[in-house]
Parts: C-alpha cells; sequence; structure tokens
C-alpha cells in the first residue's frame, strides 16, 4: 500500500512539474506568468534588504566557524581551574603523603 501512495504522489508531482514548466496559459507558460507577477508585486529593494541580511549571517557563520577552527584542539588552552590556592596546596600535600 506505501509502495503504491509512493508512486501515485510522484507521479502527481511530476505531472505537475511538467505542467508549470511546459503548459500553455494565455501563450505562456504558468512559471512565466509566476515570475512576471514576482517581478512586478515584489519590491526590489526590500529582495536587497533580504539578500544582504542573509549574506551578513553567511560572513558572521563562516567567522565563526574560522575561530573555532583557530582553537583547534592541538591549540586551545586547557581548561579553566576553579581551585583555590589553598585547595591546590591541601591536594598537593596528600599527594606528597602517598609517596
Amino acid at each position: 500500500m506505501g509502495v503504491l501512495k509512493f508512486l501515485v504522489w510522484t507521479t502527481c508531482a511530476v505531472g505537475l512539474g511538467v505542467f508549470l514548466a511546459r503548459g500553455n496559459v494565455d501563450g505562456r507558460s504558468p512559471l512565466e506568468h509566476l515570475e512576471r507577477t514576482w517581478k512586478r508585486s515584489v519590491n526590489p529593494s526590500a529582495m536587497d534588504r533580504v539578500k544582504g541580511s542573509v549574506e551578513g549571517a553567511l560572513e558572521d557563520a563562516k567567522d565563526a566557524v574560522s575561530q573555532k577552527s583557530a582553537n583547534a584542539p592541538g591549540n586551545t588552552p586547557g581548561p579553566r581551574e576553579r581551585i583555590t590556592a589553598e585547595d591546590r596546596a591541601a591536594i598537593n600535600n596528600i599527594i606528597a603523603k602517598k609517596k
């Protein structure tokens, strides 16, 4: 049953794609109508702002990745210690006693 559903939906999707690309409505394909409507209704400056913000986000992500790779395992400092000097002295005392 699942295979049959998959085949039916795939056939419908392919058919819709072929119609959108090759169909003829008023002398143009539906995709051409959609492109013309998009160009008329969408404000290009708004699209430029979105494009700029996406490019900015991409650059920020690249910077973050390059900073993390600069801090690769060989380059990272050791973990921060939260042990006080008194605790460290006590631990050293215990270690010295065991030797």
